[in-house]
């Protein structure tokens, strides 16, 4: 899936990351790092819009720390006297309006296809949502997302088989993989009830958790909880690898901290991020003190 040729992508790196930051900047100050976890974009362009917005004196950097290996890390907040116009609680309740409205119909005819959507239709719809979500206080983005990605699960639940959980994640597995919409594969977990579901490339982002991953958390919750009941649950475990690893069935009968562990320890082949990055990362290294 060719991200450079989107237009909706591109429109949305070349504004709304722009707006997000500041929005977001206006509330609390943000390092670059929270900042491109909160709006699911890679860590260079953030930083190109902070360049940018330094240069124009919108923002400022109010705090700077140096951290293990001279990594420095910049704390950025938008500078007095700059003005950043905030939704009103009316003006939140209309673009909530206008999320259903715009969901409604780009998933219109979903309930009844045979198979799942290419991950350019998904992007789309996550585009759409996003466009309206800056309208909106951020604390309510994650649950917006996880809502939106249980209610497009559950209407295309019937395209993915399998009589059982296992069954059904090593379907959804292959099917994410060929339509781009994730690089995913399974963990089974002997002796449990749980597997391990591990996504790369959510929607074309590398950063995880972002939008995407927060997008598709609640679809794979959508996809399993109405075939199989629900008391299959989807949990996100905390694990230092660039993926998001979501434990699917009854974690209750394993210890996260074991699955955890276990994830960790198991001989996963991930597809990494995009070797522009590496570069990119490379080449701070070698010059020095990284800053972020």
């Amino acid at each position: 899936m060719s991200t450079a040729a989107d237009p909706f992508s591109a429109s949305v790196k070349k504004g709304w990351v722009r707006d997000g930051i500041l929005r977001s900047l206006a509330r609390n100050p943000s390092t670059l790092t929270a900042l491109a976890s909160a709006l699911g974009v890679s860590k260079s362009t953030v930083n190109y819009h902070l360049a940018n917005l330094l240069a124009r004196g919108a923002i400022e950097i109010v705090d700077t720390r140096v951290g293990r290996g001279g990594v420095v890390s910049n704390e950025y907040s938008l500078k007095e006297g700059s003005l950043v116009i905030l939704p009103s609680a009316d003006e939140e309740e209309e673009e909530l309006t206008s999320l259903e409205e715009v969901f409604g119909v780009e998933t219109l005819l979903w309930g009844t296809a045979s198979e799942l959507p290419d991950g350019g239709r998904f992007e789309v719809l996550l585009y759409k949502l996003f466009l309206r979500l800056f309208k909106i206080s951020k604390s309510e983005h994650r649950t917006l997302l996880e809502g939106y990605g249980y209610r497009t699960g559950s209407t295309l639940s019937h395209a993915v088989r399998g009589r059982n959980v296992r069954e059904t994640l090593r379907e959804l597995a292959d099917e994410m993989g060929k339509r781009e919409i994730a690089s995913a594969q399974v963990i089974e977990m002997r002796g449990t009830r749980t597997a391990v579901l591990v996504l790369e490339k959510c929607l074309g982002s590398t950063d995880h958790p972002g939008y995407a991953c927060h997008f598709l958390e609640g679809f794979i919750r959508g996809i399993v909880q109405p075939k199989h009941g629900a008391g299959q649950t989807v949990e996100r475990l905390d694990v230092d690898l660039p993926a998001c690893c979501l434990a699917v069935g009854r974690p209750k009968h394993a210890s996260l901290e074991w699955l955890k562990e276990a994830v960790m320890h198991h001989p996963l082949r991930l597809v990494g991020g995009s070797s522009e990055e590496e570069e990119e990362e490379e080449k701070e290294k070698e010059g020095g003190a990284k800053v972020d």
